[in-house]
This record gives structure tokens, sequence and C-alpha cells, in this order.
């Protein structure tokens, strides 16, 4: 048994009861689960937000990259041949077919465009992006058409 001076008894008779139990050492039980409680679904909601971003990056450069093939395909047959926008058309469906992914559905070329004046042709590939969150893609390519200018023409017009 120690002995206890008169600081030590004064001391813990001027304390409030429970102070030290709602403020003092110790107090923190629990914070960790409360923490990951008001945490986890933002970091969840984060991560998905990363996910969806991929998916969508990943839409975008297939059907980019299949918008660039039929317009390569329509700028060569344009002058060419007659089925010049299904030969487009198809090209680009193949390619994006053949890209063996599935982040896009329900894939079409939504326009092919001829401008006269500017001598352009133009490849719209739309889809819908089957992630997290659905959004509709939508990439346009356009390029000059490919044509062998006469010295005839002055090598203004094609053929």
């Amino acid at each position: 048994r120690t002995r206890e001076g008169w600081w030590l008894k004064r001391r813990r008779a001027a304390r409030r009861p429970g102070w030290s139990r709602l403020f003092g050492r110790g107090t923190d039980r629990g914070a960790s689960a409360i923490e990951l409680v008001i945490l986890a679904p933002a970091l969840i909601f984060v991560s998905m937000l990363i996910i969806q971003f991929a998916l969508w990056l990943d839409a975008t450069h297939a059907a980019l990259a299949a918008a660039q093939e039929g317009d390569r395909a329509a700028r060569a047959a344009e002058s060419t041949s007659t089925g010049w926008q299904q030969t487009a058309t198809d090209v680009a469906m193949n390619y994006y077919h053949g890209l063996d992914t599935s982040v896009l559905g329900n894939v079409s070329v939504s326009r092919i465009n001829y401008d006269a004046a500017t001598n352009t042709v133009s490849v719209t590939v739309s889809g819908r992006l089957t992630g997290i969150f659905p959004l509709n893609i939508s990439e346009t390519v356009s390029g000059p058409v490919e044509c062998f200018r006469t010295a005839q023409s002055g090598g203004a017009n094609c053929g």
C-alpha cells in the first residue's frame, strides 16, 4: 500500500466524473470503424469512376479506329465506284468486329457524307458504351477524296 499525498487527493477530487472518459486517453475507440463507414463508399465510387473512364477511353478509341478505316475506304472508293458508301460501311464494321472488343453495343455507321464543295468524305461510327454508366459514343472522321487530277482540268477536278 502506498501513501498518497494531499496534492493527489485534491487533484482527483477536482476532476469531473466522466470527463476523462469523453476527452481523455483512449477516447478514440471505434474511430477506425466510423472512418471506414464514411470513406468506403467514397473510395468505391472513385474506383467505379476510374473503371468507367477506362471503358469510355477504350470505346472511343475503338469507334475512332473503325471510323478511320471506313473513311480510308470511302476516300479511295468514292471516285471509282458507285457503291462506295456500302464499301465504307462494310470496312468500318468489319474493322470494329476485328478488334474483338465488346465495350460498344449497337455499333453502326450512322452517317457517311460526301461534300462536293470541299471534295471530302466523312464517316461517323456510333454505339452505346456498355459500362457502369451507359453512354452514347460517336466518332467522326473526314478526309479528302483521293483522285487523279489531270492536266486537262488544270488539277482542279477529279478525272
